[in-house]
């Protein structure tokens, strides 16, 4: 009887034993956080094109930390919970990005804060914030993806392979496909061998709806919080067939929206090929991508041969790499949450319209492209 009583205790202490070591083991080496981090750029997940960085939990009061010794800290006696890491700030700071371009689309550099005149509503504003020079650029690739033609999914692979030439090593490119929806083949990355590998995927479409608006406000929502130079490069035909959202709903989120847009349009090349063209569908799509590009502050290019991409994928990249970025307090402060528009003109020193000699002294023909306005913040 005694033998067994020991025995039992005696395993009884040693799953006790064993429980501790495992628990003192566990504490001691916690499990890494494999995440990717990587600060220079946008974070890749696929399934998101941005990722917002999550804030790290602050220790529990109360507990010891390193600095503080092996006594607790005393909390707070009362605390609200509705309090803790709140921080509410409150700016009416508006940014708008200025291209300057001569009549052939190349970008005029060399420009200064006192060469901007910006008026909101008619209203002259100071500018506060002034920036230019060369930058990386961040474009999503959003491409149309449907088996409407042959003709048009030969041309938008070829149009998709060619942008892979102007990209750079500091470049952050992501891909997105869409036909009844839009799907993500790469979020950012600066590796040209991932790009490639996502326009590789593109063979066989499974639909034949063009959902463009939706796809568009799909990209203008996940681009919404990256900063810096950054685009949308649509390459499509401009129909939409099945979106929810209408053609008017899309243009006020382009609108509002601080990413600029470049349509590149399928359509003149598919209108040369297609047996008897494609009528008032075409002019219909064709309004449609130059509004959308123009209200974006981008431009819409119809390439008609393959030839001509790279001379505008040169200028496009040339266009991001070299804006000028304005920012603005607004004189009017009330919270309407109309819509504002903006004039940007090019002055002198006097005030006077400027006038850009070239190198035989002649005057420049130059164009101001930026977006025409923003919606006011809505109380």
């Amino acid at each position: 009887m005694r033998r067994e009583i020991t025995l039992r205790y005696s395993i009884v202490a040693l799953c006790a034993g064993a429980l501790l070591f495992l628990t003192l083991g566990l504490a001691a080496h916690p499990q890494d956080d494999k995440g990717p981090n990587n600060p220079s750029g946008p974070n890749r997940d696929v399934g998101e094109t941005v990722l917002v960085p999550k804030k790290t939990p602050p220790s529990t009061p109360g507990a010891a930390t390193p600095d503080s010794g092996s006594q607790p800290v005393t909390p707070p006696e009362k605390i609200n919970p509705k309090e803790i890491y709140t921080l509410t700030t409150s700016t009416n700071l508006v940014n708008v990005d200025v291209l300057v371009v001569d009549k052939d689309g190349n970008p005029i550099s060399g420009l200064t804060k006192a060469n901007f005149k910006l008026a909101d509503e008619g209203v002259p504003q100071s500018i506060s914030n002034f920036a230019t020079g060369d930058a990386p650029m961040t474009v999503c690739m959003l491409i149309e993806f449907s088996n409407t033609s042959w003709y048009i999914l030969y041309t938008t692979l070829q149009y998709s392979y060619e942008f892979v030439r102007v990209i750079e090593p500091k470049d952050w490119v992501a891909v997105v496909t869409f036909d009844m929806n839009p799907t993500i083949l790469t979020d950012f990355t600066q590796n040209r061998s991932e790009v490639l590998g996502a326009l590789n995927l593109l063979r066989i479409p499974g639909f034949s709806e063009i959902n463009l608006f939706d796809a568009l406000a799909f990209t203008i929502d996940r681009m919404k919080d990256i900063q810096g130079r950054k685009a949308i490069l649509a390459i499509c035909t401009g129909w939409d067939t099945f979106s929810k959202l209408t053609y008017d709903q899309t243009l006020k989120l382009v609108r509002n929206s601080d990413t600029i847009i470049y349509p590149i349009s399928i359509l003149e090349f598919a209108d040369l090929r297609i047996p008897g063209g494609l009528g008032i569908s075409g002019a219909q799509a064709r309004a449609a991508l130059t509004y959308i590009a123009k209200y974006s502050g981008g431009q819409a290019y119809f390439p008609r041969f393959v030839q001509d991409m790279p001379g505008i994928y040169g200028q496009i990249s040339q266009q991001l790499r070299n804006q000028y970025s304005l920012g603005f307090i607004p004189s009017n402060n009330s919270r309407d949450g109309k819509f504002r528009k903006l004039k940007i003109e090019l002055v002198d020193e006097r005030g006077n319209p400027l006038i850009i000699p070239n190198q035989k002294g002649k005057a420049v023909k130059y164009k101001v492209i930026a977006r025409e306005g923003y919606y006011s913040p809505k109380s």
